[in-house]
């Protein structure tokens, strides 16, 4: 079989149009946040973030502004994306048609890249991939982005350091990778006190064992959800280094906590059907039968 080239085919993705877009300002999101508590602990900050996560529980964005960049080429693409915790993500892309479809739920992941040679649709179950035996072609971890959207929770049990770093200060979780390999989850707080629009929590980083970026999510702007008074980025770059790939997202058009019942839920959360695209599983690294796809649920975004 030949070689996947995934991020060959994103690359080409980004072939598509010119130069990255400024960013939308919008206003009306530009709202104070919750301050930070006093006498900073791991604790603290741990329940600071969890009140904000438990405010949330779907998000939906239809019109959202995707600007990618990899290497010297960029591309400006809009999308809809969906939120459902724990495990709910969906988001499409699209140019003139549908270039990009990445999206998980509770049982498996998957991404999809138009322009990919070969353009599979790349599946995984999370049991097969916690394993530790499956690699990816594609730095895509739909719970990474979850947490940077701010709305994943964190558990109180587990142990966290806290880092001072002059007007910052960062809240270091110990983690292990699917591949068994130790990693850190680090969240960056802003330490002083923020004006309207400007994000608390700065940053989402994942880190090795050498403490060399995996991935960053670094937040340039904030809104407060006027109803349930959550907080979620508004700017948000996100950046795989090794990979050389960025993408900057605009969330101008966001549904906080928008309903979404269970046969919504089968559509958008459901690996999709995609014409003339052949599936391929992850795990035992090979296209699926005609079966297979068949009991396959889900549907591209409509």
């Amino acid at each position: 079989m030949r070689h996947v080239t995934t991020a060959a085919g994103l690359g080409a993705v980004l072939l598509l149009a010119g130069c990255n877009q400024l960013w939308h300002k919008n206003p009306s999101a530009e709202v104070a946040t919750q301050p930070l508590p006093r006498d900073l602990t791991a604790a603290k900050l741990v329940a600071y973030m969890n009140d904000n996560a438990a405010k949330v529980q779907t998000v939906r964005c239809n019109g959202l502004d995707l600007d990618c960049k990899q290497g010297f080429q960029s591309v400006h693409l809009t999308a809809n994306m969906a939120c459902q915790k724990p495990n709910g993500f969906r988001l499409v892309a699209k140019a003139v048609s549908d270039e990009v479809d990445l999206g998980s739920n509770s049982q498996e992941f998957w991404f999809w890249v138009k322009r990919n040679d070969p353009p599979y649709l790349f599946h995984c179950s999370y049991d097969e991939f916690r394993r530790g035996n499956v690699s990816l072609p594609f730095p895509f971890q739909p719970e990474w982005i979850i947490e940077a959207m701010g709305i994943a929770q964190y558990d109180p049990a587990k142990e966290y350091k806290l880092t001072p770093k002059g007007n910052t200060i960062e809240l270091v979780e110990a983690a292990t990778s699917p591949q068994g390999r130790p990693i850190k989850k680090v969240t960056v707080f802003n330490r002083n006190a923020t004006p309207a629009g400007t994000p608390q929590v700065i940053a989402h980083k994942l880190l090795d064992e050498k403490d060399k970026e995996i991935c960053t999510a670094q937040i340039y702007a904030m809104q407060v959800d006027p109803v349930s008074q959550a907080v979620i980025p508004r700017r948000v770059h996100l950046v795989w280094p090794s990979e050389k790939l960025e993408m900057r997202l605009t969330l101008d058009k966001t549904q906080i906590n928008p309903p979404i019942d269970d046969q919504v839920a089968n559509r958008l959360f459901g690996r999709p059907q995609l014409q003339g695209v052949q599936s391929y599983d992850l795990a035992r690294r090979g296209v699926d039968s005609p079966t297979s796809l068949q009991r396959v649920r889900g549907q591209a975004w409509r």
